[in-house]
């Protein structure tokens, strides 16, 4: 993983998504629109698309580390932006959505 720590969060490759959430307590999630998440999404991951974040970001329980992702990497890093302070690691993935299904093929 890329440290970005003065940035407040972590950058990772998808290839460390699920080594993440088997050895940490973790919330994967999608950022996208719930369209483009019923089109395609990560098994385990949760549908909290940034343009609510508002309403969502509150709501996360402190000490669960989130590892945020969107279509190509770029919401998912304003995310991190917007929720570094709080109490838990926060990672992004490097690419987004796009860069997780090119390393499934």
């Amino acid at each position: 993983m890329d440290h970005a720590l003065d940035y407040g969060f972590q950058m990772m490759q998808p290839k460390e998504i699920y080594t993440a959430l088997e050895k940490e307590r973790a919330m994967l999630i999608d950022l996208r629109s719930e369209e483009e998440y019923q089109k395609g999404h990560l098994n385990h991951a949760r549908n909290l698309p940034y343009s609510q974040m508002g309403d969502w970001s509150q709501e996360i329980p402190n000490g669960v580390s989130l590892i945020l992702y969107c279509e190509h990497g770029n919401l998912s890093l304003l995310a991190a932006r917007k929720l570094r302070g709080r109490k838990g690691k926060i990672y992004t993935v490097n690419g987004g959505y796009q860069a997780i299904q090119k390393k499934k093929d």
